[in-house]
C-alpha cells in the first residue's frame, strides 16, 4: 500500500514539475527580445552596416546586426538601451539612442530599421514597435558633417564601419 501511495505521489509531483517547467519556458519565450532586421532595396542595403550597442545591467556590448547585405544575430536579451550606428558606403552616417521599451509599453516589438531613398538622400527609420508610425526618416549625413565639431571621428567611426560579432 505504501508503494502504491509513493508511486502516486511521484506521478503527481512529476506532473506538477512538468507544468511548472512548461509555464516557465512559455513566459521566457514571450519576453524574448526580437532580432534587429534591416529592410530596404537591395541596391541600398548591400552597402549598409548596422552595429548596435546593447546596454544591460551587466555592461555594454557592441555587435553587428547587419553588414553589407547580410544579417547577424546579436545577443540583446535584457537590454535596457540601444545605441544604433548605421553607415552607408562608410561615407554617410546616422546614429540613434533609445530605451528598450518592449516590456514596458503596449505594442508588438519589432526592432526594424528601414533604409530608403528620398530624392538624392538615403534615409533611416528605426521602428522599435510594429505600431510605430512611419515618418519620413532621418537623412544620413556625410562624415565631415556628421562628425563636425567633435574630435571623436577616429574613435567613433569604427563603431559604424567595423564588423563586431558576438555570437
Amino acid at each position: 500500500m505504501k508503494i502504491e501511495h509513493t508511486k502516486s505521489l511521484f506521478r503527481r509531483t512529476r506532473k506538477i514539475a512538468c507544468i511548472f517547467l512548461l509555464c516557465f519556458l512559455t513566459i521566457n519565450c514571450t519576453r524574448k527580445e526580437p532580432a534587429f532586421t534591416v529592410k530596404g532595396g537591395e541596391s541600398i542595403t548591400k552597402d549598409i552596416k548596422v552595429n548596435v550597442e546593447v546596454i544591460t545591467e551587466n555592461g555594454t556590448t557592441l555587435a553587428t546586426a547587419f553588414y553589407n547585405g547580410k544579417s547577424y544575430d546579436i545577443e540583446n536579451q535584457n537590454a535596457l538601451r540601444y545605441k544604433i550606428y548605421v553607415s552607408y558606403k562608410n561615407r554617410f552616417f546616422y546614429s540613434i539612442e533609445a530605451d528598450n521599451l518592449h516590456g514596458k509599453v503596449k505594442g508588438e516589438p519589432i526592432n526594424e530599421i528601414v533604409i530608403a531613398t528620398k530624392q538624392d538622400s538615403v534615409t533611416v527609420i528605426y521602428k522599435p514597435l510594429k505600431e510605430s508610425s512611419n515618418t519620413d526618416g532621418k537623412i544620413m549625413k556625410p562624415a565631415n558633417v556628421f562628425f563636425a565639431n567633435t574630435n571623436q571621428e577616429n574613435t567613433e567611426k569604427p563603431k559604424f564601419t567595423s564588423l563586431y560579432k558576438n555570437k
